[in-house]
């Protein structure tokens, strides 16, 4: 397995923000998103079998363990082999959406669709889209809830930012516009606590 790093912080988006977790994040993504604010983790990474992961998790007092990446899906097969042996933490996923989701190990899985011409991902719980913060966007995104009959409860609506005073600034002008179309702002809490900083 590649592994980009392992370490503790809070979730800061999506439907369990605030959450303690354990956060592994996969290296390998099949996008090239211009604004991910994780490209380090496109490439690279370290190698660690299943045996490692599996002290790692289970060595953790925190309850929740957060795939994310990159895109972890791309090592899947390896990830439930972890899951599988760690079964007492409560698992969740987060991915791009553009490949198949294991059905049945994942306690949480938020997709973050990035082409709002794909239909949705199967088995996602909640749906995460990153805006510039256009009027025009929230439109595609309400759009797009409608045609695939997206819950209002299970849209999250994240800017597009990487500084703690970006977060402020746009979370004050997402607000209204999550309000108007009924979804949950996903302000990055990490980022605003703790700076744009590798391991929070």
């Amino acid at each position: 397995m590649k592994v980009s790093e392992i370490f503790e912080s809070l979730q800061g988006e999506g439907p369990l923000m605030g959450r303690p977790m354990l956060f592994i994040r996969m290296a390998g993504c099949n996008l090239s998103c211009e604004w991910c604010d994780t490209k380090y983790a496109w490439e690279g990474g370290n190698a660690m079998d299943t045996g490692q992961l599996v002290d790692i998790i289970s060595s953790s007092e925190l309850e929740y363990v957060c795939w994310t990446g990159g895109e972890p899906l791309l090592q899947a097969d390896e990830i439930i082999k972890v899951i599988k042996r760690t079964m007492h933490k409560r698992h969740c996923l987060e991915t791009n959406g553009t490949m198949p989701i294991p059905y049945g190990h994942f306690e949480h899985v938020v997709a973050s669709p990035k082409d709002l011409c794909e239909d949705p991902p199967v088995n996602a719980d909640f749906y995460k889209f990153v805006l510039d913060g256009d009027a025009s966007e929230f439109e595609d995104v309400d759009n797009y809830a409608k045609d695939h009959s997206i819950e209002r409860e299970k849209v999250f609506i994240q800017p597009k930012c990487s500084e703690s005073y970006d977060a402020l600034e746009a979370g004050r002008r997402f607000w209204e516009l999550c309000v108007k179309y009924g979804f949950s702002l996903s302000p990055r809490l990490h980022i605003i606590y703790f700076g744009s900083k590798r391991g929070v």
